[in-house]
């Protein structure tokens, strides 16, 4: 599928790549109304980019949001450490703490955490965490949420 008008947004998403590969990762948030193509940009990104290394969780639309959710897809990913780490009822600290060493790889790893708009409260205190230390590695976090409906919780 060809995207349209999103020539601009997969440029500066390649800027920002190439320059996690040389250690300066960031935290970059898409934002838009629903059904506008977030997730459609992203994915024509990732067949864009090769050589990369790719993790994808969400935020799910409960009513009692899921604490950790993406956090928690993402280790079901990646296997390892944080796949043990969310099995065995780990400490949020120790979670946090895995899953930036999963995104600590030497290769350019780009993790999604889709729809923060239905976050709850530990994942944004991840998004927190990660967006102060992701300056010094070779890692890229994407973000998308809907800024249509942040309601009360942007203020």
């Amino acid at each position: 599928m060809e995207l349209l008008e999103r020539t601009s947004f997969l440029q500066t998403l390649a800027q920002y790549a190439g320059e996690a590969r040389q250690g300066d990762g960031r935290l970059v948030l898409v934002s838009g109304e629903s059904g506008i193509g977030k997730t459609a940009l992203l994915e024509a990104f990732q067949a864009e980019v090769a050589g990369v290394r790719w993790l994808w969780g969400a935020c799910d639309g409960l009513l009692t949001p899921r604490p950790l959710g993406p956090l928690f897809d993402i280790g079901a990913q990646g296997g390892g450490e944080l796949a043990r780490l969310c099995a065995s009822g780990a400490s949020r600290d120790q979670l946090f703490g895995a899953l930036l060493a999963e995104l600590s790889s030497p290769e350019l790893t780009v993790a999604v955490i889709e729809d923060v708009h239905w976050a709850d409260e530990a994942t944004m205190d991840l998004l927190s965490f990660l967006g102060r230390r992701l300056s010094r590695m070779n890692s890229l976090l994407l973000v998308t949420y809907r800024d249509d409906e942040l309601g009360d919780r942007a203020g």
